[in-house]
């Protein structure tokens, strides 16, 4: 992050804050964390928010086994640091409630009965966990929620409006299953989506909302995980837990989804997309907000190939999604200033809490084609083969059509690895995928008919290294020896308003690569032909660079050619590249955000540690990962807790 960032990160932040505020008497009110809280939050409680001013939240995990040590007696600091500090340092708090194999070994004693899984002996394993549809189990558990749900309702309103949500686990991780394997004695199985345990799911989230719900007057929200609406792809995996929550939490509440933000043509995409993002982006009715992390994926082979590349990648992605908060891990963000990957949470930051159009003060789009071969439609079975996950020939086929303009698959192994295995174990970029994304990614502002009139490309100026642009990844760009000279951009219904000139500030970033080369960008200023706003010249210096115009007399009501408000024109034979495009509302701030100049390779970079034993994950609908804390985030909490009891 350059020096002038921070000043430019905090004029964006007011003016977001101004037009939250000013907008707030047209938004149905809502419990949990709000837009202007959107952004990357520190995963481990432990960071220090003046050292890292990009973080708009922490966490507290609160483990039952901790608090509740002796059966009634109840150790609360924990919960009470985490929320004088959250009030003290004006950042938002979320928590989680730990059971599961974090239940005291004093509830065993009351009879419950102790359940051992076929992964326990696993490398960082659970050594048990509870059978949790004993009625002594439920017993104590409900017990515990009270006892929290009182203590908490002991703060003042001030302090308690710190907390923004409380991410409900009810079995053992937020993955939302009762075991981590198999168990041994089959009488105490309780599969995901078995009858059972999606009942003692509704029974835990029914309670979290009785305790901490509207109704309790808490009215803190709640962050839940397996639960979808009949989804795009024809699954009704959990369709009775969304109707339950439709239900029951009408002012809006949270959903969990691990994979946007840890990565780029990850399998799974486009459902994890689609199915929710209009509850996220421009809502009706009701309104969800999305958390997703980033654990040690960043540390992975893949990744470390050129880490600023895929955080920035990975932050677009998750912003395509609708995403509102990025759970970042200590690790990342302790060298995040120093190896440069911090302007991705400046970024992320920046339109996260973008989901109104009518008051949102940013919309970009990032340049972009993934080649999807779920898609038989684009990809025809006659032309390239069958159509199932596991046909890399497929794939390749595919790819093959868009070599020339530099696709290519580095890791064809992992074409057909679910989403949790690619994270661990790929080791190149790939341009193909199953269901990955295959539009531009956008928050606000769309191309129109992006194949029709511009070229994708992969790998500009040659392979990805650790020392690549992050721009160079993906890109568009006019070919005109087809005639496609031009790329069309609208923004969202609402952002412009009205039919009046207004001030608007574009930025585009584009690849110099032809000396003498010459585009135009044209807009809608409301007349009857477009007005041209500025004409650029290239180099020829191979560098990507940010061309910055404001207009004053913007319309920008789709009354430009096509249906745009705004076009990049090509003047001459030169093919010309971009690979984003962005909006402000008003004169553009200065000084303006900007990722480094150049990408440098660190000590460990292309290198990374895949999942060890035990700790890979079994692909397709049954994945399941082997229980693996990160455990530097919890190194660090404990030696934060260590410092905060020698300090008291």
């Amino acid at each position: 992050m350059n020096k002038y960032s921070f000043e430019s990160f905090n004029n964006i932040k007011k003016i977001i804050l101004i037009a939250l505020i000013a907008f707030s008497n047209m938004v149905i009110s809502q419990v949990g964390p709000q837009p202007s809280s959107f952004g990357v939050w520190d995963r481990g409680e432990a960071m220090d928010i003046k050292q890292y001013p990009f973080l708009k939240g922490t966490s507290c995990d609160f483990p039952w086994n901790e608090v509740e040590k002796t059966s009634g007696e109840y150790d609360w600091s924990i919960l009470d640091k985490a929320i004088e500090r959250a009030y003290k340092e004006k950042i938002s708090l979320y928590i989680s409630f730990e059971a599961g194999p974090k239940t005291p070994e004093w509830v065993y004693e009351k009879g419950v009965p102790k359940v051992i899984t076929n992964a326990s002996k696993n490398p960082g394993a659970f050594d048990h966990y509870p059978y949790y549809l004993s009625p002594e189990y439920k017993k104590y558990y409900h017990r515990f929620l009270t006892e929290v749900a009182k203590h908490i309702s002991s703060f003042s309103k001030e302090k308690i409006r710190a907390i923004s949500f409380i991410q409900v686990k009810t079995g053992c991780t937020g993955d939302e299953c009762a075991y981590k394997g198999e168990p041994i004695d089959e009488n105490y199985s309780l599969p995901t989506k078995s009858a059972k345990w999606r009942e003692f799911r509704l029974e835990t989230f029914a309670l979290h909302d009785k305790l901490f719900g509207k109704k309790s007057g808490l009215n803190i929200s709640m962050l839940l995980n397996n639960l979808e609406p009949q989804s795009n792809n024809g699954k009704n995996n959990f369709v009775q837990e969304w109707d339950w929550a439709i239900k029951n939490l009408k002012d809006g509440f949270g959903i969990k989804n691990g994979a946007l933000s840890r990565g780029h043509h990850l399998s799974g995409e486009i459902d994890a997309v689609n199915t929710f993002l209009p509850y996220l982006v421009d809502p009706k009715g009701v309104t969800l907000f999305r958390r997703s992390e980033m654990d040690q994926t960043w540390t992975r082979p893949w990744y470390q190939l050129n880490v600023q590349l895929n955080f920035y990648w990975g932050a677009i992605n998750a912003l395509n999604a609708g995403q509102s908060v990025w759970d970042v891990t200590n690790g990342a963000l302790k060298v995040s200033k120093e190896q440069g990957f911090d302007y991705s949470f400046y970024f992320f930051n920046k339109y996260a809490g973008q989901i109104y159009p009518e008051i949102a003060t940013d919309a970009f789009c990032a340049l972009h084609k993934g080649l999807n071969a779920a898609d038989t439609k684009a990809y025809p079975e006659e032309t390239y083969g069958k159509a199932s996950h596991g046909n890399i020939e497929r794939m390749e086929k595919i790819t093959t059509e868009y070599a020339k303009y530099g696709a290519a698959n580095d890791d064809k192994n992992a074409l057909k690895m679910g989403q949790v295995k690619q994270r661990g174990d790929q080791v190149g970029f790939n341009d193909a995928g199953w269901e990955i994304w295959p539009d531009n990614y956008s928050r606000l502002l769309y191309q129109i008919e992006p194949d029709a009139t511009s070229i994708p490309l992969w790998r500009v100026g040659g392979p990805i290294t650790a020392y690549s642009s992050i721009y160079s990844r993906f890109a568009r760009g006019f070919e005109h020896a087809t005639g496609k000279d031009a790329m069309y951009f609208k923004l969202h219904d609402g952002f412009s308003q009205d039919n009046k000139p207004k001030i608007m500030s574009i930025t585009v970033v584009w690849y110099d690569a032809i000396e003498g080369s010459k585009w135009k960008l044209d807009y809608d200023a409301g007349n009857k032909t477009m007005k041209t706003a500025m004409t650029v010249t290239g180099k020829g210096d191979q560098k990507w660079h940010h061309e910055v115009i404001t207009i004053k007399d913007a319309v920008f009501k789709n009354g430009g050619t096509k249906g745009a408000d705004f076009v990049l024109l090509n003047t001459d034979d030169k093919d010309d590249i971009f690979s984003l495009v962005e909006v402000h509302r008003g004169e553009q701030e200065l000084p303006l955000l900007r990722p480094q100049e150049e990408n440098r390779a660190f000590k460990g970079s292309a290198k990374g540690t895949k999942y060890s034993k035990g700790e890979n994950a079994v692909e397709g609908d049954k994945e399941k990962k082997g229980k693996r804390e990160d455990k530097e985030d919890k190194e660090d909490k404990r030696e934060k807790r260590k410092k905060d009891k020698s300090n008291d």
